[in-house]
């Protein structure tokens, strides 16, 4: 759809929910996928496939992975989500930053062009990330395999490694390594989920690149690193 049309759809309240409805109802009985009820789906959205998404959720300009799932009352905006993760309820991205040093105010009339009654014609201060990859427009990234409990909040711009755990209630205001275990206000390093080798194993296995068949039947290996490593490492 043209970038025209969409800011049309959006500048129009009744337009922007009628948008939301029929996406709803396209994703859930012609792509087949889960889709919770008051769920608001953005025109620019991407689901892989096999997708749940809670009711009351947001999911505005973003791409969720094969087989990953989203709680109720999860609200997300310009992030890329890799594949079988698992979003906990109320997850937040939060948007943009204010100036905290140098500055007088903090208020964005005296910053940013973006904002109504700005008092400034130039932008005096990035309130926004850079995007993750300058070849999409996703400003925020979580990884393959990814747990995030519920009530978490990411400011935008971070990285979530492949596999790695974010506790319930957390506040993740910087890049979060593959495999480990944060948690807290701010999101602070709990342990590793895995041995080093065994995770450099995983990140080069890659296993959820993997087709879903292999992944169906050898599932059960999924139940003990060591024993997955020992079967697939042929």
């Amino acid at each position: 759809m043209p970038a025209r049309i969409k800011q049309f759809i959006l500048s129009n309240n009744f337009l922007k929910n009628l948008s939301f409805f029929g996406i709803r109802l396209y994703l859930k009985y012609s792509k087949k996928q889960t889709i919770g009820r008051n769920a608001k789906i953005g025109l620019s959205s991407k689901l892989e496939g096999k997708n749940v998404i809670g009711e009351n959720c947001s999911f505005i300009g973003s791409k969720l992975g094969f087989a990953s799932y989203i709680s109720k009352n999860t609200h997300l905006q310009n992030v890329k989500i890799g594949k079988y993760c698992s979003i906990g309820p109320n997850v937040i991205s939060i948007h943009g930053t204010h100036p905290t040093k140098d500055f007088v105010s903090t208020h964005p009339a005296f910053f940013s062009t973006d904002f109504k009654n700005s008092y400034t014609k130039k932008q005096l201060f990035q309130e926004k990330p850079e995007p993750i990859n300058k070849n999409e427009p996703y400003m925020t990234f979580i990884g393959n395999d990814v747990w995030v409990g519920a009530s978490v909040n990411i400011i935008e711009g971070v990285k979530l490694g492949n596999g790695c755990i974010v506790a319930a209630g957390s506040l993740v205001h910087k890049d979060v390594e593959p495999y480990s275990i944060v948690g807290g206000v701010p999101a602070k390093h709990i342990r590793y989920r895995f041995e080093q080798n065994e995770i450099e194993f995983l990140l080069d296995f890659k296993w959820w690149q993997k087709p879903e068949e292999w992944i169906k039947s050898n599932s059960l290996l999924f139940s003990n690193i060591k024993k997955f490593i020992i079967n697939t490492d042929k």
